[in-house]
């Protein structure tokens, strides 16, 4: 495994069997919520489009890539604002600062799923532009709201640790035990999964008795 992709961070953070089963085992299946996002994505999913608004360029569906770090991926809005400490943009005059905005179909979670994708979006387009990055966001279609993300030192510290922790897995190619939860009902890898099996282990044994038994 060399490049992870950016995307799959928000997975693992939030599921670690989904990200498994997406992403090792290459097993996926749509529902209501994939196709939704995929809705969401559509607006902003216009590779290397670039639009100017008075002191902001918005430049859309940016690849990026951290060799530090060694993620790549797509970021879905970058809006690049006046400011003197900011980057050179060719064709434009003065410093631009980024400032990276996700697009998510739902409303915040409680874990750091979404937010750790964008502070990896962040940390990549640094290092691409060797700047500093304090503030970027996360649009919520559901919402229908910005919200600020504080890229704290924490939370980089927390990235590369999740960073750490799925190399380990994909080292070993074992797909983590469920960890049965609500989120588990909306899940589109629900049947793949079989979180009931996996989290209760008298479950599995009853299951292989009856059928020795018949």
């Amino acid at each position: 495994m060399e490049y992870i992709q950016i995307s799959a961070i928000q997975h693992f953070v939030y599921c670690k069997r989904q990200w498994a089963l997406a992403y090792l085992e290459q097993q996926w299946e749509e529902n209501e919520d994939t196709i939704m996002g995929q809705y969401v994505h559509r607006n902003v999913d216009d590779e290397y489009y670039i639009e100017k608004r008075r002191d902001s360029i918005f430049v859309r569906s940016l690849p990026i890539i951290s060799h530090e770090l060694k993620i790549s991926g797509i970021a879905d809005m970058v809006e690049y604002r006046k400011n003197s400490d900011g980057v050179e943009i060719k064709n434009y005059k003065g410093k631009w600062l980024p400032y990276v905005i996700e697009y998510k179909k739902g409303k915040p979670k409680k874990d750091n799923c979404d937010i750790l994708q964008l502070v990896a979006q962040v940390m990549s387009i640094e290092e691409m532009n060797n700047c500093k990055i304090n503030e970027s966001a996360i649009y919520y279609k559901t919402a229908n709201k910005r919200f600020v993300v504080n890229i704290t030192k924490d939370l980089r510290d927390e990235l590369k640790e999740t960073l750490l922790q799925m190399r380990e897995i994909y080292k070993t190619k074992q797909t983590p035990k469920a960890q049965k939860g609500k989120y588990c009902q909306r899940c589109s890898l629900k049947e793949q999964c079989m979180p009931r099996l996996t989290t209760h282990k008298r479950s599995v044994v009853n299951y292989i008795n009856k059928y020795l038994m018949e």
